[in-house]
């Protein structure tokens, strides 16, 4: 009678042991730093052991990056639940999510947003669509409210997505907000987002210019 070879074991612990240091190599260095060789010896482990968990390379880097969207998504889903549908507080509520994200998960937020492929992928081949469909929806909903004005949908994500991605990154490689001492005090992530919104609603016109089209468009 022919014996059965046990398949190795397998520990939650350990897969999450590999996935968190996966995802830190990834973040440290990018797509370069990662080698199961590497990712073995930050979890104690050997690097054979590490294919009883995942097929290839690959397959570890899309685990990592599948679940650094999907915690992602979670910020944003969160940050909306109880705000009004077609409300700009909805808007500023994906923004300030954007932040917490970035801020509370630095190593995931560096991973999710690296380049791991050789060329761009199209957001809809992110896991979680990258939040791009819920940004949409959301802008969509405040055009027909009239909480925003009337635009190309995708163009109005895609500049408040580079407006608070550029944010989020210098706040992670810089403190920009040092350069506001003038309130008195450091300005927070939060803060500096809430204080930036009103550039992003009116722009950098003088006042008087903004009064005088908010007058003229109440007027007609």
């Amino acid at each position: 009678m022919k014996s059965r070879t046990a398949a190795p074991a397998r520990s939650a612990d350990t897969e999450t042991a590999i996935l968190e240091a996966a995802r830190d190599l990834l973040a440290e260095g990018g797509l370069g730093a990662l080698s199961m060789r590497g990712v073995a010896a930050r979890v104690g482990v050997s690097a054979t052991a590490i294919y009883n968990y995942f097929e290839n390379k690959q397959a570890l880097v899309k685990r990592v990056v599948t679940q650094g969207f999907e915690r992602f998504a979670g910020y944003l889903r969160g940050a909306i639940a109880d705000v009004p549908v077609g409300s700009a507080e909805r808007l500023r509520a994906l923004g300030e999510a954007y932040i917490r994200f970035a801020l509370e998960n630095r190593e995931y937020f560096r991973v999710i947003f690296a380049s791991h492929a050789e060329t761009p992928q199209d957001i809809e081949e992110l896991p979680e669509g990258g939040g791009y469909e819920l940004f949409r929806q959301t802008v969509v909903d405040a055009m027909e409210s009239g909480a925003i004005r009337e635009a190309d949908a995708d163009l109005v994500v895609l500049y408040l997505w580079a407006h608070v991605h550029g944010l989020v990154t210098l706040l992670l490689t810089c403190e920009p907000d040092a350069r506001c001492e003038h309130t008195g005090r450091r300005l927070s992530a939060p803060e500096l987002f809430a204080r930036f919104s009103e550039f992003v609603l009116y722009g950098l016109r003088p006042d008087g210019a903004v009064r005088a089209e908010t007058g003229s468009a109440a007027a007609s």
